[in-house]
């Protein structure tokens, strides 16, 4: 299955991102560490802010050091491990997506980011209240409070301009990047390529052609995996039938929005909803 490319007109990529990401609430922990300890909170996808001291982290790839008020969010299950160079205080919260698709595939291996604290200062807050303060964050409350951290540090990393130059694809040709726009504008439109290369003001082959390019996908396989992704969204965020959600998103039936959404997940749209709603354990 191919990567979404997802196109960046301003903020716009970014918001795709933002609004496609889900986190279940994990666990928590407060690493009090003394110099020369090791853990290794990894394994699963974590968030990390150090209060005191200094610390080295390794298996990440570059090795980082991060003191006061410095954070570090690791969004795919990786291994890794915190060295205390002096005496130390971690937070620690670990996450579990919720679904995939675009949103994850978008994701870079880590975010790091120094000051924090005095960056972010209500994402820091957030954090702090969810691992130290909130007497019971399993449920609904936690799993609000980590997506928004993520999304918030995220969101940061993005605007300090720690991103790299193409982490949000820059499609340079404005006919293409207009058949994208009108695709996330109207993913339920009959969108054939025909239609597109109109929008596009280019000869079909052409468009077509240029279109992969930029993507790495056809326009019948982009529009896919954008419906997918909008689906999924969707079905976690309302109570919306099957078949009505089939039709917003401009499949004829319901059997038909079926087999593509399975196709790229794995699962049908209502095994997907229960997994996604599932409270974490």
């Amino acid at each position: 299955m191919g990567t979404l490319a997802l196109v960046d007109a301003g903020c716009g990529g970014l918001e795709d991102v933002l609004a496609g990401l889900r986190w279940r609430f994990a666990g928590r922990e407060v690493f009090a560490l003394a110099a020369g300890q090791w853990v290794y909170p990894g394994g699963e996808s974590s968030a990390l802010v150090v209060t005191e001291g200094l610390v080295r982290v390794e298996g990440l790839g570059d090795t980082d050091d991060l003191t006061h008020g410095d954070f570090l969010f690791v969004p795919r299950r990786q291994r890794y491990a915190v060295n205390a160079l002096s005496e130390a205080t971690v937070l620690c919260v670990r996450l579990a997506p919720v679904g995939s698709g675009s949103a994850m595939d978008a994701l870079p291996p880590r975010v790091l980011l120094t000051d924090f604290v005095q960056h972010a200062p209500l994402a820091a807050t957030m954090m702090q209240h969810l691992v130290v303060e909130c007497p019971d964050p399993e449920g609904v409350q936690g799993d609000r409070v980590a997506t928004l951290v993520a999304s918030m540090a995220i969101e940061s990393w993005h605007a300090r301009g720690c991103a790299p130059k193409r982490w949000l694809l820059r499609v340079n040709e404005p006919g293409v990047a207009r058949a994208v726009a009108a695709m996330h504008a109207d993913p339920g439109q009959e969108w054939t390529v025909e239609a597109l290369a109109r929008v596009a003001l280019a000869s079909r082959s052409g468009f077509a052609a240029r279109f992969q390019a930029a993507t790495g996908l056809t326009p019948g396989r982009y529009l896919t995996r954008l419906r997918v992704d909008k689906a999924q969204r969707f079905l976690i965020e309302s109570d919306a039938a099957i078949g009505t959600v089939a039709r917003r998103l401009g499949y004829s039936s319901e059997t038909a929005f079926g087999r593509a959404f399975r196709r790229h997940t794995g699962l049908t749209p209502s095994e997907w909803r229960r997994q996604a709603r599932v409270p974490t354990a």
